[in-house]
């Protein structure tokens, strides 16, 4: 027997029994799944750069990253697609020599009736009355004292002579994603009538999200998002999140970051990164930002693989996020080609609603250039992170304080029982730990994680080193469960 407590040569009487738990037969241990969200704040903002604190809320982040921050924007759209998982977030300020974007509304044309005229900024709506006797210089007026009113939107306006000139609050490349939309899918403009825009531009110079990658350099979180999708951050985050799946880090983390552009700029977006453990998407002229439609993702993902990491996420309903104009929208043949660059796609509904098509990473060729889809959907890392924090926590439980011998050894003979009785822990052998590695592939079989689970096992080596007696090495085998993403038939007709 082994006892942690009571000594072997006590002489005094007594009874002495030692309460300790027995985990040979425990089932699935629960996932730590923990979310951070990277944020862009505003000098009113209270969260210290450098500081990471857990919310509950999402109008906590409005103090946190100030009001019509993009941080704020990021909470609240995570928190409207989970409400269940734990929720982090730390904050960058803007840089010091940042420009921020800018974009225009131009008024021609007159109004012969008064009228509601509906606008959206980054997705938010904005709407002003126009009267008959309104110019062109009195709608602008309108328009931008209606968006200076909305306290939470992540832009500012000014007039002249016709012209609404919109600022984003926060300097950056960021404020580029800023969508600027005559909302015509509500309310059509009046005849004769007409508002031309002038897209969001000219930003420049995001903060440097290295900075916050580093505070969590040895802190567990499972899945982080951040706004910033310029091509030196998109390095630094992937190779942040290569480094966190290593063995010897072994601080799985997934990241989310997107972007707004037409075909041709996301297939140039997603040939930035070549990463198993980064999602990237995004939509052309969607009227919702692409940091709230990252932060979206990121909560569904986070949600829904912890109940089920093998499981798809099509069909799940994207809260918040609205379609582009159908014009706008890429067609089939186009979102084919955008997975093969490492863009996630999306369906667009009728009423403007989005769901999840596919969610992939933006992993594509091998370390030597090589064509690869093993890392393709996201549900592959999802999954080995899972059993490789049960199997890993299992063997810590199981096994913490275990003698290492061989098979054929005194030892291991002197520590077998029968097959129904429990062995104990102080002695592991590779035979032993194989036997272990079984009835928890059982586990993952019955969860339809993986399949084929006999030949998994038989496809899996343990072996004690040769070089160095406290050490085992395995090769552990298993085959991720499909997922049905493609069903094609020949549909005949007799004649």
């Amino acid at each position: 027997m082994d006892f942690d407590e009571i000594p072997v040569d006590r002489l005094e009487p007594a009874t002495l029994i030692e309460i300790k738990p027995n985990y040979r037969n425990a089932g699935l241990l629960p996932y730590p799944e923990k979310v951070c969200i990277i944020g862009q704040k505003l000098a009113a903002g209270t969260l210290a750069v450098g500081e990471i604190v857990e919310i509950t809320r999402a109008d906590e982040a409005i103090a946190l990253f100030g009001r019509g921050s993009i941080g704020a924007e990021q909470v609240a759209f995570f928190k409207g697609a989970n409400r269940n998982t734990p929720l982090y977030v730390t904050a960058l300020a803007d840089d010091g020599a940042s420009v921020k974007a800018t974009g225009t509304f131009t008024f021609t044309g007159a109004v012969s009736a008064a009228t509601v005229l509906r606008f959206k900024i980054g997705g938010r709506q904005v709407r002003l009355t126009a009267l008959s006797t309104d110019n062109v210089t009195a709608l602008a007026t309108k328009l931008a004292a209606a968006i200076n009113a909305d306290l939470d939107m992540v832009a500012t306006a000014a007039s002249a002579l016709g012209v609404v000139t919109v600022t984003a609050r926060h300097g950056g490349e960021v404020g580029n994603d800023i969508n600027l939309k005559v909302d015509t899918r509500a309310q059509p403009l009046p005849s004769g009538l007409a508002v031309a825009i002038a897209p969001m531009a000219g930003g420049a110079g995001n903060p440097d999200a290295q900075e916050a990658l580093d505070l969590m350099t040895s802190t567990w979180f499972t899945k982080i998002t951040h706004p910033w999708n310029d091509a030196t951050n998109m390095a630094a985050t992937a190779e942040f999140l290569r480094v966190r799946y290593l063995a010897t880090s072994k601080l799985d983390c997934h990241g989310f970051v997107f972007k707004g552009g037409t075909y041709g700029e996301l297939g140039t977006f997603g040939a930035l990164t070549n990463n198993a453990f980064l999602t990237c998407g995004g939509f052309n002229k969607s009227p919702t930002s692409s940091w709230a439609i990252a932060a979206v993702a990121c909560g569904l993902a986070a949600f829904h693989l912890n109940n089920d990491p093998a499981r798809q996420l099509r069909s799940l309903i994207m809260p918040g996020v609205e379609a582009p104009d159908t014009a706008d929208q890429f067609i089939d043949e186009e979102n084919d080609l955008l997975l093969r660059t490492g863009i996630s796609t999306f369906d667009c509904l009728s009423d403007g609603a989005v769901t999840i098509s596919r969610m992939i990473t933006t992993y594509k060729t091998s370390n030597l250039g090589v064509a690869d889809r093993a890392w393709l959907d996201i549900m592959v890392p999802a999954t080995m992170s899972r059993i490789r924090y049960d199997w890993s926590a299992y063997i810590s439980l199981m096994y913490p304080r275990s003698k290492l011998v061989d098979d054929d050894s005194a030892a291991s003979f002197a520590s077998r029982h029968d097959d129904d009785e429990d062995p104990g822990t102080a002695v592991v052998t590779p035979r032993r730990m194989k036997g272990s590695w079984a009835a928890r592939c059982k586990l993952y079989g019955e969860k339809v994680w993986i399949e084929d689970v006999q030949r998994t096992v038989k496809e899996s080596t343990f072996a004690r080193s040769e070089a160095d007696r406290n050490r085992m090495e395995s090769r552990q085998q298993v085959r991720i469960v499909g997922n049905l993403m493609v069903f094609a038939g020949a549909l005949e007709f007799q004649v």
